[in-house]
């Protein structure tokens, strides 16, 4: 039933309007070839197993945000059978419903499950990783250990911060069990090994330099790096709370404190902050918070540990009922479609369908690249950014303005004529000549 309030929490949300990294990934990786996608890494952006995925979803039900998207959506699915297995094995059946609830109706993981990027699927392979670390030192469960966490890496490299706190909380397990921590060892070989070989053909025609050298993971000055920690902790946190009251977070924060005095969840969160504390600290590198998304899982397996400190009876019917009460939050306040993670222009198909045929217009981001996904949708090509510019499209809901456009795009906007109000933008028709 948790599963199913999931599943249905979620598909209300699949065919929201196009955001901008996604329809990025579908221009430039997923709609063409399937081999191009598997070669190409000219941007982290191409999370190589999703796009893989999401191609073959397309290609079998055709161009629509709800195909593209279809990877995402069965792996954040996913998520809420395999956090109650982790939290079932952790500590009992009690915990399992309730964090399975807590991972059904969070606001950010039903966003992160409609948006077509890999985020849920690394999420969904640590989640994996940790039910399969809790039947080890089985040798038969290696091999199986090591396939999981190489398609994660294959879905995105920052793999590599939920790979090190199962391997790191394994060896906390292990470490009096020599056999067990030889086998670990030739276990994270055995995946670094298969991850190279799937990134093989994108290693030799893209170049080392896109995986190790690209813009996005760039380190940052020391003080920077500092300045940036404090921020970027409070919007992870707002975002794990979101559609919480004050009171309701606090609670749950409490609820946390009490589960990590249960000993499976202490030396867990104890393995997260060393590993993804020690990793961006070397790096000091501040990721998007969505990449620390694998982790909010883990935050409602150690909520529902302390709730069920206190819940002894009735488990399944507080779950299901917590499931509801947050879920119907999620839906009554709009925090999925509100939120501007990865680029938001909502308005996208509404002004690409009225100025298709028009000419050529200006944007700026984050409504070019939706506007060109919903161009190419209604078989129309929409001449962006080129040409002798004849209309303006301002994202006021961005913080846009027709003054700060014209600076930033370098165009002449005094004789600018309102053509067209949208919800969230206005259409300009400029009648003076623009470069």
């Amino acid at each position: 039933m948790i599963t199913v309030l999931g599943v249905v929490l979620r598909a209300v949300y699949l065919s929201q309007p196009m955001r901008n990294d996604e329809a990025a990934t579908y221009l430039f990786y997923v709609r063409k070839p399937p081999l191009y996608g598997l070669v190409s890494y000219t941007l982290p952006n191409n999370h190589v197993l999703h796009t893989l995925l999401a191609s073959v979803s397309t290609f079998i039900f055709g161009n629509h945000p709800w195909a593209i998207r279809l990877p995402a959506f069965i792996a954040g699915v996913a998520m809420i059978p395999l956090a109650y297995v982790v939290a079932e094995r952790m500590f009992e059946v009690r915990t399992g419903l309730l964090a399975a609830a807590l991972v059904a109706s969070s606001s950010v993981l039903i966003e992160l499950s409609t948006n077509a990027r890999g985020y849920t699927m690394v999420a969904a392979a640590f989640l994996a990783l940790l039910a399969i670390a809790q039947q080890l030192p089985d040798s038969g469960r290696w091999k199986r250990f090591a396939l999981v966490a190489a398609l994660g890496f294959f879905t995105i490299p920052t793999m590599l911060f939920p790979f090190g706190v199962v391997v790191g909380w394994l060896g906390l397990r292990l470490r009096h069990d020599r056999i067990a921590l030889r086998l670990l060892g030739r276990t994270v070989v055995r995946t670094a090994v298969i991850t190279v070989l799937l990134y093989l053909p994108a290693l030799l025609w893209t170049g080392p330099r896109a995986f190790f050298a690209n813009r996005f993971v760039a380190s940052e000055p020391f003080g920077a790096f500092v300045r940036a920690i404090g921020p970027l902790l409070g919007h992870m946190w707002s975002g794990w709370n979101r559609n919480l009251t004050i009171g309701g977070a606090v609670l749950f924060a409490v609820f946390f404190a009490v589960g990590l005095m249960r000993r499976p969840s202490s030396s867990l969160v104890a393995a997260a902050v060393a590993w993804c504390g020690v990793l961006v600290l070397a790096e000091r590198w501040v990721p998007f918070s969505r990449v620390w998304s694998f982790l909010i899982p883990v935050y409602w397996i150690v909520v529902a540990a302390g709730i069920a400190v206190v819940v002894r009876r009735g488990s399944a019917v507080i779950a299901v009922g917590l499931c509801v009460a947050v879920g119907v939050s999620v839906l009554v306040s709009g925090s999925v479609v509100r939120s501007r993670d990865t680029g938001y222009f909502p308005d996208a198909e509404r002004v690409a369908v009225a100025l298709r045929g028009l000419g050529p217009l200006a944007a700026y981001n984050p409504a070019v690249v939706p506007l060109r996904y919903y161009a190419l949708l209604h078989g129309k090509t929409l001449p962006i950014n080129a040409g002798d510019v004849r209309y303006l499209v301002v994202d006021e809901a961005a913080g846009q303005s027709l003054g700060l456009l014209e600076n930033v795009l370098g165009l002449h906007a005094e004789h600018a004529v309102t053509f067209r109000h949208f919800p969230g933008a206005t259409v300009y028709r400029l009648t003076g000549t623009n470069p």
